[in-house]
């Protein structure tokens, strides 16, 4: 698989063990990468343990959690769904998939999961925090925070309750963002009116495929025409939502470092070209409580 044609998993040494015996030292490799960050290999090196046992169980464990980080909600629903046929009912892997359901918006869906998971362990944290989330975004508010406040419940730390809208000077907050913003993307902003919303409408995240994510910060409205090129059109609005923004920022510094860079990406996005390096250019959805590695019971 690597361009250079060398074994990229360095296993090669071991050609003479057991296939058994290489699947663990593969597998164990797997789990490396996907416990130091290190996405790519992980998806990789899974993909390829599956290509030899489509069945194993251990290495889709690792893809699914490696796709959900990744963001991949559709490709992970597609692994969790396939770990469920392999052992149906296993709560932790309805949370993965009702976590990845979320990820691609379909609500219904995560909060079928999510409910069959707590039939089975009433105090899975990450089915009810997604749940939550899911029963946000439908509009069922009550329920949504029963479930909210139980995941904060049994993880404080992670899924601490939001500080208010009303509490966070977010006139303030768009300035200092503002100013992080590489320079050669703040001006795009001169001309394009600034909306304040709650969450996205699920319809338009649905509206593209793969759908955007629940969690975006911030979306223009408008068709680009850019290519690379700046011709002068701009977005009709530029919508920052307001409920992700405060839900998994650490502090107020981070909050107005993801909105600088749900900025600037999107700035970027619309004018065809590639945003600039920042200090702060890690993905805000990163800081979000991983999902719960899968553990069989």
């Amino acid at each position: 698989m690597a361009p250079s044609g060398r074994d990229p998993t360095g296993l090669s040494a071991f050609g003479a063990l057991d296939p058994g015996a290489v699947a663990a030292l593969r597998l164990d490799r797997t789990r490396e990468a996907y416990h130091n960050h290190d996405l790519v290999t992980a998806l990789l090196e899974a993909e390829e343990l599956l290509e030899d046992d489509p069945d194993n169980v251990e290495a889709l464990e690792v893809l699914g959690d490696t796709e959900l980080e990744l963001g991949h909600g559709r490709e992970a629903d597609l692994v969790f769904s396939h770990l469920l046929d392999l052992q149906p009912g296993e709560p932790v892997y309805l949370t993965g998939q009702a976590i990845a359901r979320f990820l691609h918006a379909d609500f219904e869906g995560a909060v079928e999961s999510g409910l069959a998971a707590l039939e089975a362990l009433p105090d899975l944290t990450e089915a009810h925090a997604y749940l939550g989330l899911s029963f946000e975004r439908m509009g069922r508010l009550v329920e949504a925070e029963e479930h909210l406040q139980r995941a904060a419940e049994l993880d404080p730390d992670g899924w601490s309750p939001p500080p208010a809208v009303e509490d966070i000077p977010w006139k303030g907050l768009l300035e200092a963002a503002m100013a992080m913003v590489p320079p050669e993307l703040q001006t795009f902003y001169d001309r394009v009116p600034i909306v304040w919303q709650h969450l996205p409408d699920p319809r338009v995240l649905r509206a593209v495929d793969p759908p955007i994510s629940p969690l975006v910060l911030a979306l223009y409205e408008g068709t680009p025409t850019g290519a690379g090129v700046d011709n002068g059109l701009r977005p009709r609005t530029m919508r920052i939502f307001q409920g992700n923004a405060r839900r998994f920022a650490r502090d107020m510094k981070r909050l107005t470092e993801d909105l600088a860079h749900a900025l600037g990406a999107e700035a970027a996005d619309w004018l065809g070209v590639s945003l600039p390096d920042t200090p702060f250019d890690d993905d805000p959805a990163d800081d979000k409580p991983a999902p719960a590695e899968p553990e069989t019971q």
